[in-house]
């Protein structure tokens, strides 16, 4: 692998992926962190691309048998660090039904008969995909040496499972392919993927807990708006047979999908109505929180250094620094104080 090669880390956090993703030209598609492995929070953000695992990464022997589907997309990682962006194109590059963007689908058409090891050469010397990487470079104006025999802090790596032609696959770019975990229907595949994940997550002590998933799926507000159009030809379709009853001109007997009498058909038509309700609501908090993922990688992005040492100096030339040192100070004395 590679030194570094110009690669910076990046967080992870759902926020910063989408924001990855749309500068790299994918449209509609965003990423959502997942807190459970239950069926109950796959089944809120479906339909589900693909999922991201973050964990601590510790060398190991490889006993599974790589997958001899020449279809899929995998990419062995030779750029250190690019990890997290290797990870988002094994699930955008492998799915299905999304648009990709001009250049994207240029680079997946550039680089589809090339093998794993040629892949990541590629995705390396993307200037799209290594400049929208670096897009979320932390600039820092200090310049720290290193230290020799100093302790090497943990390593953390970003893996993929993805639904594929009826299949479950674990992509790793430090693995030499991609590995079959069994078969799935699209309803199915992330009860199929959960089960490895947890067994990950178990070889690690029980004080481990730094283990982030994941899900990348369609634009949520899209999603949303799709479910309104639906309730809202449900709604006019309810509306008409209550109108035609309230009119005596409904002739039709019972039974069908749409229930017939006054009570049920006002029934329905208030559950449709809080459906879409809630529907429009919960499209105003995708918009607050995609304001707020934006403020957030805006402020990720800021250099806060030259601020806080011109406010630093500017209190001292007016001798405010010192008696604000010492406030701290005596702040902190009394709190241990009220410890003892």
């Amino acid at each position: 692998m590679s030194e570094n090669e110009g690669w910076c880390t990046i967080e992870s956090d759902p926020g910063v992926f989408t924001e990855l993703i749309t500068k790299i030209g994918v449209k509609d598609i965003q990423v959502e962190e997942l807190y459970t492995l239950d069926s109950s929070e796959y089944n809120r953000l479906k339909p589900v691309l693909g999922l991201i695992f973050l964990f601590k990464w510790e060398k190991e022997e490889e006993n599974r048998t790589v997958s001899d589907n020449e279809n899929i997309f995998f990419a062995n990682q030779v750029i250190q660090n690019a990890c997290a962006t290797q990870a988002i194109l094994s699930v955008l590059l492998n799915s299905e039904g999304i648009e990709l963007g001009e250049e994207l689908s240029n680079f997946k058409s550039f680089v589809g008969d090339f093998p794993p090891m040629m892949k990541g050469e590629a995705i390396g010397n993307s200037e799209l995909i290594k400049e929208t990487h670096n897009s979320f470079t932390v600039q820092d104006p200090f310049i720290f040496s290193k230290k020799k025999n100093r302790k090497p802090s943990d390593a953390f790596h970003f893996i993929s499972f993805i639904p594929f032609q009826g299949k479950v696959y674990e992509l790793d770019g430090l693995k030499p392919g991609p590995f079959c975990l069994g078969d799935c229907t699209p309803d199915n595949w992330l009860e199929v993927a959960t089960p490895f994940i947890q067994k990950r997550m178990e070889k690690y002590s029980q004080g481990e807990i730094r283990f982030n998933l994941m899900a990348v799926i369609k634009n949520r507000q899209s999603t949303l708006q799709e479910k309104i159009l639906t309730l809202e030809k449900k709604k006019n379709e309810l509306e008409i047979k209550l109108s035609e009853i309230n009119s005596g001109e409904n002739k039709e007997e019972g039974g069908g999908a749409t229930p017939s009498s006054k009570e049920d058909l006002s029934f329905m038509l208030n559950i449709v109505n809080n459906d879409i309700e809630e529907s429009n609501n919960e499209i105003l908090m995708e918009q607050e929180k995609f304001r707020n993922w934006k403020d957030e990688n805006i402020r990720r992005k800021h250099n806060f250094t030259p601020f806080i040492l011109n406010l630093i100096k500017s209190l001292a030339e007016k001798d405010n620094l010192q008696p604000l040192i010492q406030k701290a100070k005596d702040q902190i004395s009394q709190k241990q104080q009220q410890h003892k």
